[in-house]
Order: C-alpha cells, then structure tokens, then sequence
C-alpha cells in the first residue's frame, strides 16, 4: 500500500460512511505491526491498519485471521479498550496521512491513531485526556528527540508541514515556491506543496501539461493551467467526489497494476474504475518503473562509475594482503637469525626448526617460549635463512610505501564515491554531465570526447521559517563552492556521517538556528547521501571554520572536527508531517 494525503481523505470518507456507529467484535494481530478489527455495522467489515513499512488502511473481502500467536501489549490494550465499543468517528487532519478512529466502551473513550508513513508508520493507542496507552512501535527519546512516541507520554502529532497548502495558492505564489525548489516539476511539487506525493504531482503535470514529467521554468500559461488543476483535486476532500481507480502498466503484452488512488490515473498507459478505494488498497501491484527522462546516460555514467569502483576495491584488497605487520616482519627476522643461530644443529632434509625464543632474542622473558621456523627440507640452513630474510626485506619495503599506497587507493575510492551519489541525485542533464567531466578531468575516461556540462543551476538554497539560508551542494564542485565559497566561518557545516553525500550549509548570519532549522538541515544532509534510504541516518554538525581541505584532495574532499551527531530519517516521502 502507498496511500498519500488524498487517499486517506478518500479512505476516511468511505469508512465513515460503512464503519461509524458499528460495533468491535473481534481484535486479531493478522502480522507483526498490524491490527485487525472486524466491525458489525448491519453487515461484518474487516478492518485492517498495519504500521508496516508497505502496510496502511483497508478493508478486507476475507475473515481476517491471526498471523502472529503472541500477543503484543498494543493488542491486549486494544481487547480491553476496544473489543465491544462502538466507533463514532473516522478523523483526519487536513492534508496529513493519518486517520484517527474513536472509540467509545465501557473502559471510555480511546483513539486509535494511524499514521501512515512508510518506515515510520506507527499505530497509537490514546485515552481521553491525549496519554498514549500503548503503540505499534515505541520510539524512545534515544530515536527521536523531539517527538517520543511512548506508554504514559502525551501524544504528540507529527509535526506540522512547512509547505504551502494547495487550497490557498496563487499562480505567483507556486512561480515562487516552485522557483526555490529542485529537480523536475514533479518533484519540484512534491517539494513545496502540501499533501502532494510523487503519484498525484505525476497526475497533476499529466493533466495540466500532457507530459508525464517536466523541465522547470515553465510558460506563464502552462503555470496557470498547472494552478487550476491543483485547485481541482485541492477540493476533492470537500465535494467528495471521488472516482477510485487503479492505474495499468503496459509491459510486453500484458498490462499489470501499479497504482491505486481515488482519482483517474490517466498518466498512466490506462486506467480502470475500481468499486472501493479501501478494498482497492488490498491490490497486488506490481513494481511501477518511474518515469526517468535521463535514464540512458544516467545507467552508462553509474556503469562507469561501478567498474571503477569495483577496480579500486579489488586494489584496495590486494595491498592489504601484501602489508605486513610490524609483528610479522619481526617473526620473519627472527626466523632467519634462528637458522643461522643452530645451523649446526640442523640435519638434512629437516622440516622443522624448534628452539628457545631467548635462545635468539637473549631476552629473558622469553625463555619459556619456544620458537617453531618450517623448512624447506630441499634447502640447505642458510638457503632457509636467506629465504627468511628475503621476505623481510620485502616485507620491510611494502611496510614502507603500502600504507601510503592503500591510503591513497581509499582517497580514490571516495572520489568515486561520490560521483556516484552525485549520479544518483542528479535531476537534469547538466548535472550528469558534470559527473562524467569530472571522471574525465580525474583522468578516468580519456578515450572519450570531451564533455562540456551547460551551466548549472548552482547550489540548492532553501529557506527555514525562521529565515536562515540553507545552502546544499549536489555534486562535488557545489560542494567545494558550498563549503569555501558561499559560507562563513561561523555557518554550520553538515555531512551524513561516514558515507558520500552533499555539504550542507545553514549560514546563521550571527545568529544561532533553533533545534527546527538544525534538524531541516541535517534532513537535507541525509536526503542528499548515499544513506538517502536508510531507516536511520547519523548527520555531523560542526561550525565551518573547523572544515578544511583534504590535503591532496579533489574538490569537496575535505576533513572536519568538533563535530556532534544528529540522528534524522530521511526519506522524503515518509518524513513526519509531510503528508505526501
């Protein structure tokens, strides 16, 4: 299930109209983070909420069954509170993608609150005075900080969404917002408005434009038509006039699904009406392959870039097998000053040399340790020795030059590394082509033509409500210019902790951010990472003038101190209080 801001409207609709006023007769546990309640309103309804990552709000044609045996505390509380109430009311905040269900029992009133938010999803159990009874996952202070989600903790909502509402706006104002943000139109959308998920900013640019996807600026014209159709689906929470259908790939000859909403996808190769958006949310779908205008060059870059990468660690991997240890140069020394030391003792054809450790040191701690060289019985003991001393020597060598070499390989890789996010993140084909200059100025693709990238847009700049500039390099010449450039000593500098991704700056202007714009910034610091995908992302916070140059290093590489760590959640679409 993918159930963004306007399904869930859809959703809320139809099970206030089937559910309220029936009564809860039976609470099952159908998986590990899922509830499931059938509801007796004239006819049986099987209502399944799930705080999986794929999970959300539906209603099932089947009995639902008991997954799990075990009963978790959330579903004890839920057949205390819930089992025998009736429900009174199906809620949403506007624009947000969670439903709240009231309940009123014998136990009193109880809200189980839904948020449907990808990996952070959560299923939360609230009495009447706003404590929280119990949730699908508890998210200790340890997690997140600024919104604990515990037994015995006020509930807390997520946090407001800092976009404009679509309801409200104007052809000047989205020219603005949309101006201020990154990448395509959709995503640009996606960006600034309000209860907008990338399904319906493909639908809203389908039916505006004709185009699936789209450049930014647009013509005046192409704007006000992108407005109206806004303003359409911007009022389908209050006309209710709702058309649930599910969206149709065509791949060889057959069509599979890859979409359900409540509104007709004509973006995609077709579309079909379904009975009920709350049992359509039930559809096996098929993975849908978003529409990628720059997928040619963007899969010949990343296979480039694979191969050089997968040299460099094979590189990497060889010189550690050639260093040697401090400890084993000294073994292999002492091995040959062994020989040497009883090659009068030593018979033909001998294996094995054992003797006393101090017998060669003459040290006295040694005495009770004994020394154990192989022979080669094919050579005589001073062949052996000189073998041993050999390997020292070299080893002695590599000891000398291998650290430097595997340090430098290291450097090298993480070059690579971050041309590969800078692929990743690239939204137009002048940040393409600035990746593939790049590889070609490092000396990487001299066969090649030359490539001369169009003048980007720059840097990424945001603005925090409270009016500090965000500034976030997506590539590594943006970030060279982010950090040396464009920043004062005083800015904070942020960087996804261990893994390639964008410099990201908030120049403070003398004056220090609040904990909300810290935590916007280090959002964009993992958003913009290799670790974009991860449940959980640690971001470093420094101020700018501890950030320099990585000696010898290509532009962006650099070294940083007195950092502290910020843990944030960065996918953009299950991110708290975004409601798309």
């Amino acid at each position: 299930m993918n159930q963004d801001a306007l399904t869930l409207a859809a959703i809320r609709d139809e099970l206030a109209e089937l559910l309220v006023g029936g009564r809860v007769q039976r609470v099952v546990r159908p998986s590990e983070l899922g509830v499931g309640l059938e509801i007796y309103a004239g006819v049986r309804h099987q209502l399944l909420l799930s705080a999986e990552v794929d999970g959300g709000i539906a209603l099932s044609d089947d009995r639902l069954r008991r997954g799990v045996d075990e009963r978790a505390p959330l579903h004890l509380l839920l057949t205390k509170y819930v089992l025998g109430a009736r429900l009174t009311a199906v809620l949403q905040p506007p624009l947000e993608r969670v439903l709240r269900f009231c309940f009123a029992g014998a136990q009193g009133g109880v809200d189980l609150v839904c948020e449907v938010m990808g990996r952070l999803s959560n299923l939360i159990l609230v009495d009447a005075s706003g404590t929280i009874l119990e949730c699908a996952r508890r998210v200790p202070a340890r997690i997140n900080r600024y919104r604990t989600v515990l037994p015995r903790r006020p509930y807390v909502p997520p946090p407001a969404q800092h976009k404009l509402d679509p309801t409200e706006i104007d052809g000047a104002t989205l020219q603005a917002a949309l101006a201020g943000a990154d990448g395509p139109l959709t995503r640009r959308l996606v960006q600034v408005l309000a209860g907008v998920s990338p399904l319906l900013a493909r639908e809203v640019t389908f039916r505006a434009l004709g185009l699936r996807e789209a450049d930014w600026p647009l013509e005046q014209a192409d704007l006000q038509r992108l407005c109206v159709v806004l303003q359409e689906f911007s009022a389908l929470p209050a006309t209710h006039q709702w058309e649930p259908t599910v969206g149709l790939e065509q791949r060889g000859d057959e069509q599979v699904a890859v979409a359900v909403a409540p509104y007709r996808l004509t973006h995609c190769d077709a579309w079909r009406p379904i009975a009920s958006i709350s049992r359509g949310a039930l559809l096996p779908l098929a993975a849908a392959r978003p529409f990628d205008p720059y997928a040619g060059a963007r899969t010949s870059l990343e296979a480039l870039l694979e191969q050089h990468v997968d040299r460099i660690v094979a590189r990497i991997a060889a010189l550690e097998r050639a260093n040697v240890s401090p400890q084993d140069l000294e073994e292999l020394q002492l091995a040959g000053q062994a020989i040497l030391a009883r090659a009068w003792d030593l018979s033909a054809g001998a294996s094995e040399l054992v003797c006393s450790r101090a017998e060669v040191t003459g040290l006295a701690e040694d005495g009770g340790r004994l020394l154990h060289v192989p022979l080669d019985p094919a050579r005589s003991p001073v062949e052996n020795a000189q073998a041993y001393f050999a390997r020292y020597r070299k080893g002695q060598a590599a000891a000398e030059q291998v650290p430097e070499r595997i340090a430098e390989a290291r450097e090298e890789l993480l070059f690579l590394q971050q041309l590969q996010c800078d692929a990743a993140l690239a939204t137009d084909r002048p940040s393409l082509d600035a990746v593939r200059a790049a590889l070609q100025v490092a000396g990487y693709s001299s066969g090649e033509r030359p490539v001369k990238p169009a003048a980007s847009s720059g840097p990424l700049r945001l603005q925090t409500r409270a009016g500090h500039t965000i500034l976030v390099g997506r590539n590594s010449l943006e970030n060279e210019r982010v950090t040396f450039t464009q920043s004062a000593p005083d800015d904070l500098w942020l960087h996804a902790r261990g893994v390639a991704g964008a410099h990201v700056v908030l120049k403070t202007a003398g004056v220090a951010p609040d904990e909300e714009e810290l935590q916007q910034a280090a959002l964009l610091a993992a958003r913009y990472s290799t670790a974009r995908h991860e449940a959980w992302v640690s971001v470093d916070v420094t101020e700018r003038r501890h950030v320099h140059h990585l000696r010898g290093g290509r532009p962006g590489m650099v070294t940083y101190r007195h950092e502290r760590v910020l843990t944030v959640h960065p996918a953009q679409e299950d991110a708290p209080g975004q409601g798309g």
